[in-house]
């Protein structure tokens, strides 16, 4: 293997080579006037501009990535750029020049120049938000090394990436995930009534390179989109094409290939057609990954003591998007989107090793499963269609219509070990059983979310200073659920089959200015739930007979920016958020895994609630582009399992008052009820600087620090919080074909642990090391449209883990990948 990994590797480095040296074969293929168009305010790429050359007949938009050209015969010309909400530029051009940067000013806007916003968080006046965002575009997904959606966004501010196994991952918002971050796609929310209290799976099921963005809104956003954003919200942009001035049909296809580290082999392609009233768009990719390998300063051993765990580390995604613009008249537009991705089948990979559970020193101890998935499969499938319009009256001069309806399916399956026959650990190599068998029963849990979605967005302009956006959604999610085996036999599942919940919100958002340096924006929402559990009876081991519940809550937010100057901008922002107990919550009974506990359900939970304030500053002078930000988020009557101080037996009948079991057949009945609360603060830091114009660098810097306060007014670590991390980073651009970026990802040991962490075997009871990984990635262009690039990661063969994770991360590896546009 090892000489198999060497002459790969310099068989990589030797096309790498010849790929350089080829650039001096090949004339400048790039259009004579060519640029990128950027937000002066945000920095941020502008696609949709439209960019006309004066005096002809000749125009076009900017595409995802803000990217115009021409091909110019005749100079000196002058071209205009212009778009709804920025002030219009002429810039004179009197010979042919190439990566122009371009920056459009904000404009408040007239009642005349009103257009639909498609972010809720976005002010209209201004054209940036109040609120702490990351945003990772489609230029920038396409240069990382990514094997899931997830991974785009590692390193981001304000952001951490912890993975359970391979093809998934959690995303941490201000030292949060699971439920407590709503999940969106294309505005709507794809967190299912059953989402549970740790960490999901469920953005696996997405894929980064059917992505045109990905916004995490860090910090609650239940003011716009409703329950779950306690802590902050990502929403996923699908590729929706932009109308153009001629008809153009445009497409990419693309190879990937990985060595040494989770063996990808995948293809991936995408075709659109534009034209001056429709659109449309088809991509897909199939991705197959044959394994994991950590570093070789890791001992597989101890994480993988029988061998053959490591071969399930395999596993394959596949996905699809269609979608479509129609034009219905010069001032409405109907949008299309179909999406669909899914994992069949991926180990979860902490339930079949053995991990830090190995510091205990164990006998006669073995891995929790035989063969564990919680993806099998995990399916998420989303369809929208959308209705826009600028209607041009009073009150009502845009108004966007939005129907969706997604499945999800969170499938699961478990082998156990042969009767009798379960491998014993032991910390001496010499001694371990590898004689175990898996028996051949597969107990399969499939749990299916599918849910309605309906939205309404209405835009008012009161004056040129004051802007009204108001609305209200639908969610109606109804859960399917069964648990059986492969030889027919079934059993009570997960949550009762056929509940319904439902998710409703009236919102209102004024946007206003002050004067030319304050501007304001605070709003209000009234959210409602009505649940519906069909319990299966009193007579049942759930023992409930069918419930129902309704909540209310009322959430606000209230942000203010100061132009310090025209590149400077303080902003601050006051927010609440809530989470409403879901089916996850008051269903979910029986033997809570091997710790001697019995879950009863609860009928007396209320909401989940946060608060949260930040204050920071944004700076941009064309150089230096710069955020920094505070927080402090508070939760309170937060959802916990307490015991009721009564021991049953494992079906759930009362055995005698305590808390403390005698025998096997004992248990200590726990509930959920409101009765912790906790406190984050936190620091999100990014900086870019341009050294020149081949030349770039910055870094990324995220602190959370949490403290839990327990019924009894003990406090604690808040359980899970990430460690302090980052990016640092150089662009460098030698020549106009070539883009190398060497980047180091950083994380601070984290030794302030939580007892729940103590006990969880992807964490050491010593906390985790902090570490940096090395990476090199590099883009060359060997003609017009036809891309090779290279990411080399964790140069330096490092053996690290992210925090909770339950492998090391990959050791030395390389990808490469063809990429070719027309």
């Amino acid at each position: 293997m090892k000489d198999h990994y060497n002459s790969s590797f310099a068989l990589s480095g030797l096309l790498f080579l010849i790929l350089i040296l080829l650039s001096s074969l090949f004339s400048d293929l790039s259009a004579q006037v060519s640029g990128i168009v950027k937000n002066s305010t945000t920095n941020e790429v502008l696609s949709g501009i439209t960019v006309t050359i004066d005096d002809s007949q000749t125009g076009m938009h900017t595409d995802e990535n803000g990217y115009f050209e021409f091909d110019i015969s005749d100079f000196p010309i002058t071209i205009t750029l212009s778009s709804v909400g920025f002030k219009s530029k002429s810039v004179p051009i009197f010979n042919a020049v190439k990566e122009l940067v371009i920056y459009l000013e904000p404009d408040i806007l007239g009642m005349e120049e009103i257009v639909i916003v498609p972010d809720r968080t976005i002010n209209p006046i201004t054209n940036y938000s109040h609120i702490a965002i990351s945003s990772v575009t489609l230029d920038e997904l396409t240069s990382r090394n990514v094997t899931t959606a997830v991974d785009v966004l590692r390193s981001e501010s304000g952001v951490f990436i912890q993975q359970t196994s391979v093809g998934q991952g959690s995303i941490y918002v201000r030292g949060r995930a699971g439920r407590d971050v709503l999940y969106l796609f294309n505005g709507f929310r794809i967190n299912p009534s059953f989402v549970r209290s740790g960490q999901n799976q469920y953005f696996g099921a997405i894929d980064p390179l059917l992505i045109s963005q990905i916004d995490v809104y860090r910090g609650p956003v239940s003011v716009y989109y409703g329950s779950d954003a306690l802590s902050g919200g990502v929403n996923v942009n699908p590729i929706v094409k932009e109308f153009t001035f001629e008809n153009k049909f445009s497409g990419e296809t693309r190879s990937i290939v990985n060595f040494n580290g989770n063996g990808e082999k995948s293809i991936h392609a995408k075709a659109s057609y534009q034209s001056p009233g429709f659109t449309f768009f088809a991509g897909g990719s199939f991705r197959d990954f044959d394994y994991y390998k950590m570093s070789k300063k890791t001992d597989e051993s101890l994480w993988f003591p029988y061998d053959r765990n490591l071969e399930n580390a395999d596993f394959q995604f596949k996905s699809y998007e269609l979608s479509s613009r129609i034009k219905t008249s010069s001032a409405s537009e109907l949008t299309l989107v179909s999406y669909l991705g899914e994992i069949p089948d991926a180990p979860r990979l902490d339930r079949v090793t053995m991990g830090y559970g190995i510091e205990d020193s164990p006998v006669n101890e073995h891995p929790r499963s035989g063969y564990y998935s919680n993806t099998s499969p995990l399916l998420f499938w989303g369809n929208t269609v959308e209705y826009s319009a600028s209607a041009r009256k009073p009150f009502f001069e845009n108004i966007s219509l939005k129907a969706g309806y997604f499945k999800l399916k969170d499938h699961r399956k478990e082998q156990d070990y042969a009767i009798n026959n379960s491998p014993e650990f032991s910390i001496v190599t010499a001694d371990r059983d590898y004689s175990f068998g898996i028996n051949d029963t597969t107990s399969l849990d499939q749990n299916t979310s599918d849910q309605y979605q309906f939205s309404v967005d209405v835009q008012s302009s009161i004056s040129e200073k004051l802007y009204v956006k108001w609305g209200t959604d639908i969610s109606y999610d109804i859960v399917y659920s069964e648990r059986f085996t492969n030889y027919g036999s079934s059993s009570l599942p997960r949550y009762p089959d056929g509940s319904k919940f439902w998710l409703t919100g009236l919102f209102a958002q004024i946007d206003q200015t002050l004067a030319d340096r304050w501007n304001l924006e605070y709003g209000v929402r009234y959210s409602h739930t009505f649940i519906d559990i069909p319990f299966e009876g009193i007579n049942t081991s759930r023992k409930h007979d069918p419930y129902s519940d309704n909540f209310g809550q009322l959430t606000g937010s209230f942000g203010v920016t100061y132009n310090l100057s025209k590149t400077s901008l303080l902003i601050s922002n006051l927010s609440t958020g809530f989470r409403a107990p879901n089916v996850a919550d008051l269903s979910e009974v029986g033997i809570r895994g091997s710790a001697g506990l019995f879950q009863t359900t609860s009928s007396d939970l209320e909401p989940e609630k946060t608060f949260n304030y930040d204050l920071g500053i944004r700076h941009n002078d064309g150089f230096l582009s710069l955020e920094l930000i505070g927080y402090w988020l508070h939760y309170f009557d937060k959802i916990k399992q307490v015991p009721t101080g009564i021991i049953v037996d494992d079906t759930g009948n009362y055995i005698r008052e305590g808390t403390d079991p005698q025998t096997a057949d004992e248990f200590t009945e726990i509930t959920n009820q409101n009765v912790n609360s906790l406190d984050l603060f936190g620091v999100e830091a990014r900086a870019d600087y341009l050294i020149s114009s081949q030349a770039k660098t910055g870094f990324t810097f995220t602190y959370t620090y949490g403290t839990l306060t327990n019924e009894d007014n003990t406090t604690q670590p808040v359980n899970r919080v990430p460690p302090a991390n980052g990016v640092f980073y150089i662009d460098y651009s030698p020549i106009k074909a070539l883009s190398i970026r060497p980047q180091a990802r950083y994380a601070f040991a984290h030794r302030r642990i939580s007892p729940d962490e103590v006990d969880d075997v992807r964490v050491s009871k010593s906390g985790t090391d902090g570490f940096v990984n090395l990476q090199l990635l590099a883009n060359y262009q060997i003609m017009n449209g036809l891309h090779f690039k290279l990411i080399f990661d964790n140069i330096a063969d490092t053996a690290y883990r992210e925090h909770a994770s339950s492998l090391d991360g990959m050791g030395r590896n390389f990808t490469l990948s063809l990429q070719y546009t027309f």
